[in-house]
């Protein structure tokens, strides 16, 4: 009976010790008027960052009305291939600034805007700063329409609440829209981590993992409810949240973890900042995301690590295991944004580790505060200070291997599963190639059964890059230049009288596509570019001719100068496409 009121009691503490962020005071208006149902909260784990809005479904279509939330002014632009797409950023009188991401286009004022400016620099990706009194909105204006571009894995709208001051994205969970949520978050597993070569769990010096069960209201684990383990340990928990009306997987609002019922650890998602969001790789377990594609938080921190969301880590919330301590409960709390809770309590005693301490004879140690050199067997490296989150036990081999494509050993940097907090310098000495080859040559990175370029440029003998994961480094070469293939109309006939676009896939399929261009008659047109689908597309405007005959032609250029160029005499007739540059 103690331990369920104790139980209980700790929850309540934990929902009501920390105030949350509120922002229904701004009073602004939904983006949307559908209902609004999420794909994806604030702070949820990506892959690198953290998701700094919210992702509201429109229902797997495109086209919604998109609105701005408050009267203000569109202080920024940003069209791009990759990232939030076509989106839009809007300053208001409240010291906040709405975002609005993977667009699918803007109202008619915007798009003449930037479409001039788009022709002007010729250029589909523009990054546009009006002046503040440039182009004004009211709250409830239509600023656009939904879409599904840039890097979005469906159609939905990505909205952001930031504080304009500084940029930071806050929590849009409390603008106070009708989001209806009352389910608590879902704990899956927990991972518990031995700190250093004198510790153990279940009497291995090696992370163990622990499936849980939700019992009488509670999370526990799956076998039994303790776990044996001596000197410091740290603790990692898959918990995932989940929202009225969705399936999709969000992350949760704040964890406590208490050992004893008292406090060790303590993190909360009411903002962050951009300059710190990488380290989202020291919050979560790299190896797991990267083996398994899970994500997990760990409740420990790093010494590296410099993230803001951290109300309290005691002794970096690491667990001291030691003999004479007893058995120890813990207790996890994870919340949502909306009250909803659920709790997991274990419990560890001590146990005597016996197995052999692993020795670090044979690695490289780096202390994460300095920086490091290394220059050998045609190799040459550059860590800066503060490369790593903690003390690096780093592995290093060399294979001398010539493996296809490759004009170097493989020099194995470690491993893919530890993350680098800056980019590191890599030169590799490559083999006697012809003049006319070099600069074809480039850094690839090997995992998978296979290479994926890496950058880097030729200097003196060597191929320097900057990068920023360890793993199998080798020199490569990509001399294979891009494909165009034409779609639509283009690709059955040479008469696009009866068409409205002309449409092309573009693919490298090694360093990747580092530029494009679009002519008709020698002059720039503007193709709007689908990196994800490896599409781009011209919509007829006044710049295509109204009839006669034309030449259309589409030059793709790699990373590494390989130019594809297509090229096709086409025609028009007039009495057929009276609607050209409307």
């Amino acid at each position: 009976m103690f331990y369920k009121l104790t139980t209980v009691l700790l929850m309540f503490l934990s929902l009501a010790a920390d105030a949350q962020m509120r922002f229904d005071t701004l009073n602004w208006r939904p983006p949307v008027d559908i209902p609004i149902y999420l794909s994806g909260n604030f702070a949820e784990l990506r892959t690198d960052h953290f998701h700094a809005g919210i992702d509201i479904k429109t229902q797997g279509k495109e086209g919604f009305r998109v609105y701005a939330v408050q009267n203000g002014y569109i202080s920024r632009i940003k069209v791009s291939a990759g990232g939030y797409g076509t989106s839009l950023y809007i300053n208001h009188n409240d010291g906040y600034t709405s975002v609005y991401g993977h667009l699918k286009e803007y109202n008619i004022q915007i798009d003449k805007y930037v479409r001039q400016i788009q022709y002007e620099r010729q250029s589909f990706e523009v990054d546009i700063f009006p002046e503040k009194g440039e182009l004004p909105v009211n709250k409830g204006d239509i600023i656009g329409l939904t879409g599904d571009t840039g890097s979005s894995a469906g159609p939905h709208l990505h909205f952001e609440i930031r504080d304009t001051r500084n940029a930071h994205p806050m929590n849009g969970l409390f603008l106070g829209y009708d989001i209806k949520d009352n389910i608590p978050p879902k704990m899956e597993y927990l991972y518990v981590y031995p700190q250093n070569n004198y510790s153990a769990v279940n009497g291995k010096n090696q992370s163990h993992y622990y499936g849980l069960m939700k019992k009488s209201g509670h999370f526990a684990l799956r076998s039994g409810d303790t776990i044996k383990a001596a000197g410091k340990v740290g603790l990692g928990l898959k918990v995932n949240d989940y929202l009225n009306g969705s399936y999709n997987r969000c992350g949760v609002y704040e964890l406590k973890a208490y050992i004893n019922d008292t406090l060790f650890f303590h993190d909360k998602f009411d903002g962050f900042s951009f300059a710190e969001t990488r380290n989202i790789n020291s919050l979560m377990d790299y190896k797991e995301n990267v083996d398994k594609g899970r994500k997990l938080h760990k409740l420990y921190v790093e010494p590296n690590n410099k993230l803001s969301v951290y109300i309290e880590a005691l002794n970096r919330g690491i667990l001291s295991i030691t003999e004479g301590s007893g058995t120890q409960k813990v207790t996890i709390v994870a919340n949502d944004a909306y009250f909803n809770s659920s709790s997991l309590t274990f419990f560890i005693e001590y146990e005597e580790y016996k197995g052999m301490l692993a020795s670090d004879d044979s690695k490289i140690i780096i202390p994460w505060q300095n920086r490091f050199n290394l220059d050998t067997l045609g190799l040459q490296l550059y860590f800066k200070e503060a490369s790593f989150y903690d003390t690096l036990k780093m592995d290093f081999a060399v294979d001398t291997t010539r493996l296809a494509g490759s004009y170097s050993p493989i020099y194995h940097i470690h491993n893919r599963y530890t993350p680098v907090q800056k980019r590191f310098e890599v030169a590799i000495k490559y083999d006697s190639v012809v003049d006319s080859l070099k600069n074809k040559l480039l850094l690839g990175i090997w995992k998978k059964e296979k290479f994926f370029a890496a950058g880097g440029k030729v200097d003196g003998d060597y191929i320097k890059g900057s990068v920023r994961k360890l793993g199998a480094y080798a020199v490569v070469i990509d001399t294979v230049k891009p494909t165009i293939v034409p779609l639509g109309n283009l690709a059955k006939s040479n008469d696009l009288s009866l068409a409205y676009r002309l449409q092309f896939k573009i693919n490298d399929d090694f360093s990747g596509v580092a530029s494009y261009k679009g002519t008709i008659n020698g002059n720039w047109v503007l193709y709007s570019y689908d990196a994800k689908n490896d599409l781009i597309t011209y919509y007829f405007d006044k710049y295509m001719p109204h009839e006669g005959i034309f030449e259309v032609k589409v030059e793709v250029e790699d990373k590494r100068g390989n130019i594809a160029i297509y090229k096709k005499e086409c025609k028009i007739y007039p009495e057929q496409y009276d609607d050209i540059g409307q």
